[in-house]
């Protein structure tokens, strides 16, 4: 945009900035810079961020699972997003692009909206379109995709939304007019379902209806739902009206909103020292640390903190009053899931500030860890959340420095148990396997803990949830590093060997074009290679129509940028070569063609040459060999007829 264009938007976004409400996300910094790639002036808006993710990630999960949502948790987002608007439209201010990707999850598992658009660039018809895409316009209001928003606007954007969380799970249910609804809406689902409503909104009756019956929603949501999604917009429901209806009264008074009338400050949190700094506020948390609403409260300041550096400077006195916090609250999942989270933010800045040493790596905190993962072993939100920070925690490498590594200690306290059980449990969720996956793999650094593993099949389960999960790249990247460093340690006979490789293989051609599962893979074929020359064979040997050598080959000219992949893809050929029956079928599938453009293409990376070169060499003396044995044979022959 222009200069003056850009101005003009800042001036109207300046307002963002004095929005302050715990349902609106906050704008820390609006600027205007030069991007000198299009020649043109960007508006940038620098808003709060939240390791949670969105809405749409949460109702991706669900989907994902075939599950519903329940309805406690749609009647507190309800509240929080009533409360929200109307303090907004309190500011003049309108959203104008609400969706599910625009509202975000906070630590403390509330929501917060966020990505605001200002008047400039909806007026602005090309700016519009490029920001409008047609994903977005899905939930938008009649009358705003003719650039027309209102106020009411966001009510239909938010009608819409509840229609999603409602539709994400399970259904049993048959052609509803010219649209079926299958056994659960997807997200293209989702966009037909909603043109239909704009194409017939009676339509929006009997779809609630399905959704009263099938899912046992109740009939304020839906009718909540239809007062929302009215196209006329002189109809449809503002938000003031909003406030009388009694599921909406209801759902203030679920998310404490002031607006229900409700006082929203526990007893004995208005006494917490928010403004005395954080060692009276962790003394506060000690002397009334069985109170569980006091230490909701002040874990969720501490949230807020954790983004001010010295905060982390304090770990050594903080993580000791979370200890504490998790040991007298066993039975509240939030409580313990809030210092998790916060045990991960300690974790991550540690190893970003390259710290060696620290409280978060010690035998307590990970015993405590475990503990809560083992004790609460049903709860798969938090056991996603223990995952990660164990994930974090075993493969840090700075930590390795450490008088005793934190990997040491999470194996010493039945670490790789738990791992294995919460691993076995959720087979299925692959948001719980990568991080399960990863934790095991920075784990068998130590022989002991590859031991443990050993005994708990650690190996045989990742390969089923490699098997499982093939299809996500994710999953197969963190299966895989864990399929290598696992095999290192383990004694597998021909057909395990035989197994292992093809499943790698599988993988190895679905993913292709990802460095990282290339690379694991590489580490993992390898390590196999090394253990029995079936393997090599197997690679050679196309089976299922995949040609193993084929695609590492393949993967060397998608990669041959990075040298990293290169010199991994190298060390499967060095390990190949090693063979003596396997010299014959490379040669004549003319490895050495790859070898020497390899060797070309990196001359001045010495690790590569030398490892191209170790492997050139066996299949030069491989090729000259059959030669030398054909001479001997005829002169065998020779002196045995002079003899006769």
């Amino acid at each position: 945009m222009d200069e003056a264009t850009a101005n003009q938007g800042v001036q109207q976004a300046l307002g963002l900035l004095g929005l302050v409400h715990p349902n609106i996300c906050s704008y820390k910094e609006i600027f205007v810079a030069w991007d000198q790639e299009v020649s043109a002036m960007n508006v940038c808006m620098v808003m709060e961020y939240s390791s949670m993710g969105d809405l749409a990630s949460f109702i991706w999960f669900k989907r994902q699972r075939k599950e519903n949502i329940r309805e406690m948790v749609i009647k507190n987002f309800v509240g929080q997003m009533v409360d929200g608007l109307i303090y907004m439209y309190g500011q003049h201010v309108t959203h104008r692009n609400l969706k599910p990707t625009n509202i975000l999850l906070l630590p403390d598992l509330s929501f917060a909206i966020c990505d605001f658009i200002t008047p400039t660039f909806v007026n602005d018809e090309i700016k519009f379109k490029i920001r409008m895409k047609a994903y977005s316009k899905v939930w938008m209001a009649p009358e705003a995709l003719e650039r027309l928003p209102i106020l009411k606007s966001d009510i239909w954007s938010l009608g819409c939304i509840l229609l999603e969380m409602m539709t994400c799970g399970t259904m049993d249910v048959h052609a509803l007019f010219h649209f079926i609804i299958c056994d659960f809406l997807g997200k293209d689902d989702f966009e037909q379902l909603v043109k239909i409503i704009r194409t017939d909104w009676k339509n929006v009756d009997s779809i609630l209806e399905k959704l009263h019956v099938e899912k046992k929603y109740t009939s304020s949501l839906c009718k909540l739902v239809q007062l929302m999604l009215e196209p006329d917009p002189a109809v449809r429901i503002n938000v003031t009206a909003l406030l009388d209806l009694q599921y909406v009264k209801e759902s203030l008074i679920i998310c404490g909103s002031s607006l229900s009338g409700i006082k929203k400050t526990p007893i004995g949190t208005e006494h917490l020292p928010y403004r005395q700094g954080i060692d009276k506020l962790l003394e506060f948390m000690l002397l009334q640390i069985d109170i569980e609403e006091i230490q909701k409260t002040a874990l969720k300041y501490i949230v807020y903190l954790l983004y001010e550096p010295e905060v982390f400077e304090a770990s050594e006195q903080i993580i000791p009053v979370l200890i504490s916090v998790l040991k007298h609250h066993k039975d509240s999942l939030e409580l313990q899931a809030r210092v998790c989270r916060i045990f991960m933010k300690f974790a991550v800045k540690a190893i970003e500030d390259s710290v060696e040493e620290g409280i978060l790596f010690s035998d307590t905190v990970i015993s405590t860890i475990l503990s809560v993962m083992d004790t609460q072993w049903k709860c798969v939100e938090l056991q996603q959340v223990i995952c990660n920070l164990l994930m974090v925690l075993a493969g840090s490498e700075i930590v390795c420095l450490s008088t005793e590594a934190s990997g040491i200690l999470i194996g010493k306290a039945n670490g790789i148990q738990i791992i294995m059980k919460t691993l076995r449990t959720y087979i299925d969720n692959s948001h719980i396997c990568i991080p399960c996956c990863g934790a095991l793999s920075g784990l068998m650094l130590n022989q002991e803990n590859a031991q443990i593993a050993k005994l708990e099949d650690s190996l045989q389960v990742v390969l089923q949830v490699l098997e499982k999960h093939i299809q996500n790249g994710d999953v197969v990247n963190a299966a895989s590093a864990a399929v290598w460093a696992l095999s290192v340690h383990e004694y597998l006979n021909d057909e395990q060997l035989e197994d292992i490789t093809l499943l790698l293989i599988e993988a190895f051609e679905l993913h292709l074009r990802k460095e990282t599962i290339v690379k694991n893979i590489c580490f993992a074929l390898t390590s196999l290679i090394r253990m029995s020359e079936l393997v090599a064979f197997r690679i050679l040997v196309p089976e299922y129509d995949r040609d193993g050598l084929a695609l590492i080959i393949e993967s060397y000219h998608k990669h041959f940028t990075d040298p990293e992949v290169v010199q991994d893809i190298c060390m499967v050929f060095l390990e190949m070569v090693q063979y003596e029956d396997v010299l014959p079928e490379l040669i004549s599938q003319k490895l050495d063609v790859t070898l020497n453009a390899i060797k070309i293409k990196f001359a001045s990376n010495e690790d590569i040459v030398t490892l191209v070169d170790a492997t050139l060499s066996k299949l030069q003396a491989a090729d000259s060999n059959p030669q030398d044995e054909e001479v001997e044979n005829t002169s065998a022959s020779v002196e045995f007829k002079i003899e006769l």
